[in-house]
């Protein structure tokens, strides 16, 4: 409120003075003309001049009448001095004289004498001597006329002359008030000028001042600035900007900022200028700025500003702050975070694959009663009526029968010994104590084995071996492993093959694997059991009479993958084929 006074104040002020100054001038002025127009005189006001001058045409011409009477004078000069006299009074009888002799009321006696004049005329052209006193008789009045109208044109000039001294002292007392008030607001305006130019020179200093400091800030500012006009031109480059970028003030003012550096003509940061010329602000973070001689980027923080002179944009202001730091820090945070996300999720696998194996294995415990009472019960009873019915027989038994009693007892025993063997492994396999220990093997080799044995175990079932069209059949697996794939598939494949029909197994493969195809010509899987066969303890719908635990294809697909291999169920329209997958041997993998 008092800066508004003052302001208020210190415009108010000179405005006045300005207006008292105008009027005063004005006025003197007007007063000025007055006076130059009174100072002239007109033709009345030489009138005294004109009167007397007729007193002394009308004495002479009277003088001159006495000197033709008396022969001293010839008749010429008398014609000379009464036109003389007719001159004088015709002047008097013209325009404004006419209208001052009214004033002094002599017009009717100036018409008596212009009326004897014009009677003298011809008198004067026949003039004797005796009408010489006639001739003065008539001019007498004449010179006592004029004599009278030049006292009268005196005196009025005197008033008049009086009046106009008066008229002239007021206005020139009205001119040098005038003048003084002139002064005043001259004075006035000259004090107001004289602050102004006190204040103005004050804030030209505080100016420059602000400007030195703010050079000095932004100089010396850990900041790089720059400020663009509307044109798109650097107008300020400080010195961090010339670190950031690369190059000194000197190159970068003046010049596009599309020409400075490629960092200028990104989206957002063209984006936030055109923001700031339409007078919003904006933030960029972390944005990435490359140099040429530089391989990796520095980050940066960017804040827009619009700059304003009397309220319009005139151009854009824009801070770059060096944040590499801080984009450092905050990847080794992510890494860091990154890193124990992965760590706690690896350890919650591993805690997820230990609750799982606990469950397996409380499931296996659970269950092992009823899988033995089930799946153990089978070979016990065979084992047991083979053993009673030799102890029943007693030496009444043949060595043939003893052979074959003996043989069924053994395969039984065999049996269960496999199934405990199966349930063992599936437990060290949840437990983690089932490893691969890979080498170089010939997987024909393995076929060849495992095919012996299965038929030494089922003599009635016709395995076939397809010749092989890889001449390279080496792998890198663990043979024990790859046996005991190969026998679970055999197991099964001769297990659910239709009555009389072959097993055959063929061994092929590609750049990086080799397969091993185990056909059977049984029935084939029902497609929405395709992807179950492979959990554990799952028995398909074709499993229906026939034991077994389930486990086979889970442990046989389970060690496939532990080699670096994997086990498929093949399309297949005409029997069923699981395909095991191994990869091929390379000395580098080795």
């Amino acid at each position: 409120m008092i800066r508004f006074r003052n302001l208020a104040f210190g415009l108010l002020l000179p405005l006045v003075a300005v207006l008292v100054f105008a009027v005063l001038l004005t006025f003197s002025l007007i007063r000025m003309l007055e006076v130059e127009n009174a100072m002239r005189v007109g033709a009345e006001k030489n009138m005294l001049w004109v009167f007397h001058q007729s007193e002394v045409a009308a004495r002479r011409l009277t003088e001159t009448a006495a000197l033709v009477g008396l022969g001293e004078a010839d008749i010429e000069e008398l014609s000379l001095r009464i036109d003389i006299l007719k001159s004088r009074v015709a002047i008097l009888n013209d325009g404004p004289q006419r209208r001052f002799v009214e004033e002094i009321a002599l017009d009717d006696e100036l018409d008596r004498i212009a009326a004897a004049l014009e009677t003298m005329t011809p008198v004067a052209a026949d003039f004797s001597p005796g009408e010489g006193a006639r001739l003065r008789e008539a001019l007498k009045p004449a010179a006592r006329i004029f004599g009278r109208a030049a006292n009268k044109a005196m005196i009025a000039e005197w008033n008049d002359l009086g009046g106009r001294l008066e008229t002239y002292r007021a206005q020139l007392r009205q001119i040098i008030l005038s003048l003084i008030g002139i002064m005043g607001a001259g004075g006035i305006l000259a004090a107001t000028l004289a602050v102004a130019l006190r204040q103005t020179h004050q804030r030209n200093l505080m100016l420059r001042q602000s400007r030195d400091f703010s050079a000095l800030l932004i100089s010396s500012s850990g900041e790089g600035i720059l400020a663009v006009d509307r044109a798109g031109r650097c107008t300020l480059w400080n010195d961090a900007m010339a670190g950031l970028i690369g190059k000194p003030a000197e190159q970068a003012t003046g010049q596009p900022l599309a020409e400075l550096a490629g960092f200028f003509g990104i989206a957002p940061l063209r984006a936030g200028i055109a923001r700031a010329f339409e007078g919003d602000s904006s933030e960029l973070a972390l944005q990435p700025l490359f140099r040429d001689e530089q391989t990796e980027p520095r980050y940066v923080d960017l804040r827009i500003f619009p700059m304003r002179n009397d309220g319009e944009v005139i151009g854009a202001i824009l801070f770059l702050h060096d944040a590499t730091d801080r984009h450092a820090a905050q990847k080794r945070d992510a890494e860091d975070r990154d890193r124990l996300e992965d760590l706690v999720a690896e350890r919650t696998r591993d805690l997820d694959d230990a609750l799982r194996r606990e469950r397996s294995a409380a499931d296996l415990y659970r269950n092992f009663a009823a899988m033995v009472s089930h799946q153990f019960r089978t070979p016990l009873a065979v084992a047991d009526s083979a053993l009673q019915r030799l102890i029943r027989r007693g030496p009444s038994v043949d060595s043939d029968e003893v052979v074959d009693r003996a043989n069924r007892a053994r395969n039984a025993i065999a049996g269960l010994t496999r199934l405990v063997e199966s349930t063992l492994d599936v437990a060290r396999l949840d437990a983690g104590q089932l490893g691969a220990q890979r080498m170089r093997c010939a997987l024909n080799d393995i076929v060849r084995t495992v095919c012996t044995r299965q038929r030494d175990a089922d003599p009635a079932r016709e395995i076939r071996i397809l010749p092989s069209p890889d001449d390279d059949d080496t792998v890198f697996c663990d043979p024990a492993h790859a046996e005991q794939i190969l026998e679970n598939l055999l197991l099964n494949a001769v297990k659910y093959a239709s009555a009389g029909s072959p097993v055959s197994v063929c061994v092929h493969g590609d750049r990086q694997n080799l397969f091993c195809d185990v056909h059977n010509e049984g029935d084939p899987i029902p497609e929405n059991e395709r992807d179950l066969i492979f959990n554990r303890n799952y028995r398909g719908t074709n499993s229906t009479g026939s034991a077994g635990t389930g486990l086979g294809l889970f442990m046989a697909g389970t060690l496939a993958r532990m080699q670096g291999g994997d086990l498929f169920l093949q399309p297949d329209t005409d029997g069923v084929t699981f395909r095991i997958s191994l990869p091929r041997f390379k000395p580098s993998a080795a």
